[in-house]
């Protein structure tokens, strides 16, 4: 803080207008302790920083106050035993300059524990009668000190009617206010010559007008007195400071200097821009600010989540921390201030948690990330029969199976949604895992949960929003939800691709627990790759599978694979024919004699001679439901 520092006499201007400003701020509205950012906020017509803003109240520690990382004018730290007229006369000199009366009502109220309507009421009077306080016809309260006060003289006897005690009178008069006569004169010869009617106080708008300096206040007051002097030993002063003051006050023409003259009102412009350079130069030597835990009051809680009730879209609590709070991820107590925070807004229940610090309205969530898409929804197999009237696909127990196809069915890549295993905490989560992208999660822009272990994402809530960064580095807000195990929102990404089955992918976490990295590696898995032509087959196929068994068409598909298919191969392309389970193929495989699987070998070949043969004697016995 630059407390030996001496300023100019326009610097002290410029900056007093700026500390007028930031505390008119302050009594806007309930009069509570605000935030930087929310003193920011109240003065935005000055352009300033949160970062500017907290260098003027930090270096004017004469006028603020901070307290818990809130800040409050200096004037409100009085006894609430103080005499009312006593804490009005406080703020308006806190403030150097004319204050309405509505908001001196509203600092009562608060201080006193009454309505401000009451203060309204009997702040006119109460200012009328002060000693240091006076009030004009519009409402504007100021200080008697500002005006020219001939009464001050009162106490002395002269002889009105003899123009040497006049004129003992006239300087008496200037000395008690701070003047001189060398200082009037020139005002006062200028003054006659404009002709002006002095029983009118507007007469001071006028010859403003023509003034070529700022010209004090009591200046201008003796020269009303001046003028209208009488040597009537009857002669009752006929005076008014307070209508004076207010005929320039209405005019809206001049601006009110902290050194007690009018100015013309662009020097505020002036005032600001040299009180905006002072101010960067506090900045650049501000010490670093010792942060205290943050606490939210609750009408803080309140106007936070109004906000975000009105607006569209999910909302970052570490955002609203950096934005209304000045609290960035560098600060030291950023981690339990965001706690803070969020705990708030959670606990408050009109908002949505969408995982770690996103918040919106329930209507911000798409409604399709609610279901599962209706394309991987299983449908019922078509019930055909073979010639003994048995139905060609069949369910074994998984005893029936070879033992490598009882390790494939629980590879990841062959679970899909509502089809894989129980899932299981792995004794560690890793940082990173491998995802291969079946159909049709490809068209869908999804991916299947199964191939994420758990641990990978929170596991509350159980709808989130959470941002993948592909290896292009553009982010992808994407949505996961843990019922219908899916992750929804990757349309576009997958669009760009041209691979149509078996794109491999890396998803890794981060520091952040909502921010992955989510990149294509440029392989492909050979064991999910289906080519262009194939996959035409496949489609072709698809539009006969109404009147087909799983059983046929598995039949057709191995044709196409004359040296065999691992079961992953198989399994890819059969769901892609028709929505299939795992157990279905994998019994189909185990129990017809015109599948087999070389011993030592995961590849499945048919054999033509056998199909059409009933499933074999040691199938039948591991039938479920036959």
């Amino acid at each position: 803080m630059m407390e030996t520092t001496v300023f100019s006499p326009q610097d002290r201007l410029a900056l007093d207008y700026l500390a007028r400003q930031v505390l008119l701020g302050f009594m806007q509205g309930t009069p509570v302790p605000l935030r930087t950012n929310e003193v920011r906020d109240r003065i935005q017509a000055l352009g300033l920083s949160s970062g500017e803003v907290r260098a003027l109240l930090y270096n004017q520690p004469e006028k603020f106050l901070q307290e818990e990382r809130r800040w409050l004018p200096l004037y409100r730290k009085v006894s609430n035993r103080s005499p009312i007229v006593a804490f009005a006369e406080r703020i308006v000199r806190a403030v150097g300059a004319p204050v309405s009366r509505d908001a001196v009502a509203l600092e009562l109220g608060a201080r006193y524990r009454r309505s401000h309507e009451y203060f309204e009421t009997i702040l006119p009077q109460l200012c009328r009668n002060a000693q240091n306080l006076f009030i004009t016809p519009s409402n504007i309260i100021g200080l008697r000190e500002w005006l020219f006060r001939p009464e001050w003289i009162e106490p002395i006897a002269y002889l009105w009617e003899e123009p040497a005690e006049r004129e003992r009178a006239v300087h008496d008069a200037l000395f008690y206010n701070d003047l001189t006569w060398k200082e009037v004169e020139p005002h006062l010869k200028k003054a006659r010559k404009m002709k002006l009617d002095f029983t009118n106080p507007e007469w001071v708008v006028a010859y403003l007008q023509q003034a070529e300096e700022p010209i004090p206040n009591r200046l201008l007051g003796f020269m009303h007195w001046y003028f209208n002097l009488d040597p009537d030993p009857r002669w009752v002063f006929p005076y008014d400071g307070v209508a004076l003051f207010e005929a320039v006050w209405a005019s809206d023409a001049y601006a009110w200097g902290s050194d007690g003259a009018w100015y013309p009102k662009s020097v505020e412009a002036e005032w600001l821009e040299r009180g905006r350079a002072l101010v960067r130069q506090w900045l650049a030597e501000m010490p670093p600010e010792e942060t205290q835990p943050l606490e939210l009051r609750p009408d803080e809680v309140e106007q936070i989540v109004s906000q975000l009730l009105q607006r569209p879209g999910i909302a970052r609590a570490s955002q609203l921390l950096e934005e209304m709070f000045e609290v960035s991820p560098q600060s030291r107590t950023f981690r339990e201030d965001l706690d803070t925070l969020i705990s708030a807004l959670w606990s408050d229940g009109r908002l949505t948690w969408y995982g770690y610090d996103r918040f919106g309205r329930d209507t911000d969530m798409p409604e399709y990330v609610r279901t599962v898409p209706a394309i991987l929804l299983f449908p019922p197999l078509p019930q055909i029969l073979n010639e003994q009237g048995e139905p060609y696909d069949v369910v074994l127990d998984p005893e029936a199976y070879p033992r490598s196809l009882r390790e494939e069915i629980r590879d990841p890549r062959a679970q899909d949604v509502d089809d894989e295993e129980t899932p299981a905490m792995p004794p560690e989560v890793p940082q990173k895992v491998r995802i291969v992208l079946r159909p049709p999660h490809k068209d869908l822009g999804t991916l299947p949960m199964c191939q994420i272990p758990l641990g990978f994402f929170a596991d509350q809530p159980t709808i989130q929003q959470v941002t993948f960064i592909d290896e292009n580095g553009q982010a992808h807000e994407v949505w996961l939800n843990h019922e219908t195990r899916l992750v929804y929102g990757l349309f576009d990404k997958f669009a760009e691709l041209d691979i149509l089955s078996g794109a491999i992918f890396e998803l890794e976490r981060t520091d952040q627990p909502d921010v992955f990295y989510f990149r294509f590696t440029g392989e492909t898995d050979p064991l999910l790759a289906v080519s262009h032509a194939r996959y035409e087959k496949l489609l072709e196929l698809q539009e006969r599978a109404d009147q087909l068994s799983t059983y046929h068409i598995m039949v057709e598909l191995m044709r196409g694979h004359p040296r065999g298919a691992d079961y992953l191969t198989l399994h890819n392309e059969v769901n892609i024919v028709r929505r299939t389970k795992r157990e279905v193929t994998a019994s189909i495989l185990s129990a017809y004699p015109c599948f087999e699987l070389h011993k030592g070998s995961p590849v499945w070949h048919l054999k033509e001679d056998e199909i059409g043969k009933p499933i074999t004697k040691k199938a039948r016995q591991y039938l479920i439901g036959g």
